[in-house]
């Protein structure tokens, strides 16, 4: 074998040794989006589990109660309480709903949750906080509400004649 043949084979081992280091790469970064991506869904999980674990507290439960159905049925405090509460959930949907839109979060997951946020904006006093406080949030996530809420069928997430 000449030097030339030596030479052939070495670009040629070369290359196969670059087209299976690029598999590798590419097979590491798909594994690192999906890590990426559960761990996205693992935190809005517990993000959103945090939020329902506080609207079980008594204090809480009832100020949210009686805020779903219209600001003029709280008192005082209880009106800055219920819209610092409802702040915190809608800041979390706005946060993941950016996360959806970046690949991050699992659309079948997230599917379930904007139903949750629309049977939420459907009630009276959901609306009336978001009329005073969208300006609180990003552009797009307000047209994306405001959209989706005029086309999504919702329903009050809870009955309020009892």
């Amino acid at each position: 074998m000449t030097l030339q043949d030596w030479g052939a084979i070495g670009e040629f081992v070369g290359g196969v040794a670059i087209i299976i280091s690029l598999i590798y790469v590419g097979v590491q970064i798909k594994q690192g989006t999906n890590a990426t991506r559960a761990a996205s869904n693992q935190a809005f999980n517990a993000q959103y589990y945090a939020l329902l674990v506080e609207l079980t507290r008594p204090d809480t439960r009832d100020v949210f109660w009686k805020g779903i159905g219209g600001l003029k049925n709280l008192k005082g405090s209880e009106q800055a309480a219920f819209m610092g509460f409802l702040a915190a959930i809608m800041r979390t949907y706005e946060t993941f709903y950016f996360e959806r839109l970046e690949g991050r979060f699992d659309s079948r997951m997230w599917d379930g949750y904007s139903a949750q946020l629309f049977d939420l904006y459907a009630n009276v006093g959901v609306q009336e906080y978001w009329e005073i406080r969208k300006h609180q949030f990003s552009d797009e996530f307000c047209a994306f509400l405001n959209s989706q809420s005029t086309t999504v069928d919702s329903k009050p997430m809870y009955r309020t004649d009892s």
